[in-house]
């Protein structure tokens, strides 16, 4: 008896036969697809690669009904036909014949004679009777008349003018009586100083909060003033931080896009290829996904990270800045939840483990925390 190992969607387990392997099988909780791999074995297989398992799927399942078929098993259903008498069928009424049709008289289909419409001529005005003025203007009884209005006359100055009719047209009327709109010069000048009066306080509180170091101006004739020689900014050094410049690098050598986690074993595969990307010396990765997401359950929630890395002389900065790169780059892509992320590292000294806060190089990846704040936390956390 060979024990089976199963990797299923809850974890791997083992089965101790492969009787244990074909109920499970039957009974649903595994499918044919299932990755198996028999104790002692590094390669997996599907469960309908087994034998055992294969001759479950083998089999026709309606091949022991089609044995048993038999034509005579329905007869006892049959309902008897039963021959009813037929009644018989009576015959049509004939239709009697038709009146025969005799001819009219010529006289009773003869046409009747109308007068046409002819048009009438229109009476001419000799036939037309006049009607007396007496009918049209009846006489009407003699009445007073309405007195004449009186109107009053106002006063008016003898030159009044307008020129709202004619006051484009100035050829009427001498350039002198014209009236020209006035210039108020008044409210010119105090507009004027109100805005000198601006214009000057600016000039003072500019000259009261200015902080450049101006020239100092000579006082005598005779008094000279060194000048101010002028300032190369090519000259001053710039101090750029070496980490910096590490993390520039690194992310240059970081891989674009991201490769599919549908399981484990392909996270795994994928964070391997990222991390020898950047030239990690990784020599194992193990990812324990606890939870899935998604509408169809295909994207990891809860993730653990174990990672064992070799540590090389002078590189140790540079190989845990790379791997705090493509762990955040992962862990922000997906909106892991990542419980853990422990790292073994291995050098001639022994091993030593790192357990490093997955927050904080996901925000490394991010911008938002630099290299140098990156080792701080993991060496802090060792």
């Amino acid at each position: 008896m060979s024990e089976f190992e199963i990797k299923g969607e809850n974890g791997r387990f083992t089965l101790p036969s492969a009787e244990a392997l074909v109920s499970a099988v039957r009974s649903g909780r595994l499918g044919r697809t299932t990755p198996v791999r028999r104790a002692g074995s590094e390669s997996w297989t599907a469960a309908d690669q087994v034998p055992e398992v294969a001759a479950l799927f083998s089999d026709d399942v309606w091949s022991a009904w089609e044995s048993d078929a038999d034509d005579t098993v329905l007869d006892a259903f049959q309902v008897p036909e039963v021959d009813r008498p037929r009644k018989p069928i009576a015959p049509a009424p004939t239709i009697p014949p038709g009146d025969e049709v005799r001819d009219l008289p010529a006289a009773a289909v003869a046409p009747v004679d109308d007068e046409p419409d002819t048009p009438r001529p229109a009476p001419s005005i000799s036939q037309t009777p006049i009607t007396p003025a007496s009918t049209t203007h009846p006489p009407t009884p003699s009445a007073p008349r309405r007195p004449p209005a009186k109107v009053i006359e106002f006063p008016q100055p003898n030159e009044l003018r307008s020129l709202g009719s004619v006051a484009l047209k100035p050829k009427l009327y001498p350039a002198d009586e014209a009236r020209k709109p006035s210039v108020r010069w008044g409210r010119i000048a105090a507009i004027g100083g109100v805005c000198a009066s601006l214009m000057m306080l600016w000039v003072w509180y500019v000259n009261m909060n200015a902080t450049a170091d101006f020239a100092p101006r000579a006082q005598t004739v005779g008094e000279t003033v060194a000048s101010i020689p002028p300032i190369d900014e090519r000259d001053v050094p710039v101090e750029v931080s070496p980490y910096e410049t590490l993390e520039d690098e690194l992310r240059d050598q970081l891989m674009e896009g991201l490769l599919d986690i549908p399981g484990e074993g392909e996270f795994e595969d994928a964070l391997l290829i990222e991390l020898r990307r950047v030239r990690v010396d990784v020599r194992s990765v193990r990812v324990k996904i606890l939870s899935w997401a998604g509408r169809r359950q295909d994207l990891p929630d809860q993730v653990g990270f174990n990672l064992k890395v070799v540590a090389r002389d002078g590189e140790l900065d540079r190989d845990l800045g790379a791997l705090g790169l493509v762990m955040g780059k992962y862990i922000q892509h997906y909106g892991l939840q990542a419980v853990e992320l422990n790292i073994i590292l291995s050098s001639d000294d022994g091993l030593r483990k790192l357990v490093m806060d997955p927050e904080v190089a996901r925000r490394y990846f991010t911008h938002r925390v630099s290299l140098e704040r990156f080792l701080q936390s993991a060496f802090s956390g060792a």
